[in-house]
């Protein structure tokens, strides 16, 4: 029984010995024949005869934030300004730079609105600000297209105050463009004028149309001689048919005194007549 453990022993290990050669052997065939391709192998360090590069080589960018170049800008009108005028009109506001010597523009910008703060309004037209000197000022305006309330912003230079967030603001006067037409107001008073003249002119001829003289009553006529007596109301009738106005008649209250006044001189006529007729049969 030990004979026959040691046999099966030695067999198997003499064939495990074997494999292990076996993938050696495979293992350093296969490196050399790596090393020999690569040894045999052409390059161009040694067969080019170019001495230069047609390519390039980009390295990265990065971006460098501009520094503050010291420029401080101010408006310097604080008290709104109030335009008597319709628009377009032109409108205009100034800016200094308090500080040093600007090394580029920056932007401003116009807000508007009808009434109250322009803040709260909306953006109506953007611009530049040319690089301003030291201690210089200029203007910078618009074309106003409607009447109301305007304001300027204008942005601080790039890391103003060493801030590397934002931009700076700064919010120039209110510019109030109050519409008024002279012209309208002129000509309404001029109708109201008018007005009054024209209920003169009318009631100057409607007076005498309406208002009628009254007729002059006839005087009484004294007691004269048969012959006087007999002539003077003939005289009166004539006198009468000339004074009526052909086309206008009179009025009921006008008639009213005529009437009377002829039969006053009809009644004074009678006794007349009467003594007539007495001193004729005497």
């Amino acid at each position: 029984m030990i004979t026959i453990r040691s046999l099966r022993a030695k067999k198997f290990k003499s064939s495990r010995k074997r494999r292990i050669i076996v993938l050696q052997l495979f293992a350093i065939w296969y490196s050399v024949a790596i090393m020999a391709s690569s040894i045999q192998g052409e390059t161009g360090a040694y067969f080019n005869d170019q001495d230069q590069v047609t390519g390039t080589i980009t390295a990265g960018t990065w971006e460098t934030e501009e520094s503050w170049d010291k420029s401080s800008l101010k408006f310097t009108n604080s008290k709104d300004q109030t335009i008597k005028a319709c628009p377009p009109k032109e409108i205009s506001t100034r800016i200094i730079n308090a500080g040093e010597s600007m090394k580029g523009i920056t932007e401003f910008e116009v807000y508007f609105i009808l009434k109250g703060n322009p803040k709260k309004g909306q953006k109506v037209h953007e611009g530049k600000i040319p690089a301003i000197p030291k201690n210089q000022t200029i203007d910078i305006k618009y074309m106003a297209k409607e009447a109301g309330v305007y304001k300027f912003r204008a942005l601080q230079r790039p890391g103003h105050g060493n801030k590397t967030e934002g931009r700076q603001e700064l919010w120039s006067e209110s510019i109030i463009i109050d519409c008024v037409k002279p012209k309208a107001e002129e000509k309404g008073n001029a109708v109201e004028e008018k007005a009054p003249v024209i209920e003169k002119e009318q009631a100057k001829p409607v007076a005498p149309q309406t208002e009628e003289k009254p007729e002059k009553e006839a005087p009484p006529t004294p007691v004269e001689p048969e012959e006087k007596a007999k002539e003077e109301p003939k005289v009166e009738q004539r006198e009468e048919t000339k004074a009526e106005p052909p086309p206008e008649e009179p009025k009921p209250e006008e008639a009213a005194p005529a009437a009377q006044n002829q039969s006053e001189a009809a009644v004074q006529s009678q006794p007349l007549d009467k003594q007539d007729t007495k001193s004729e049969d005497e």
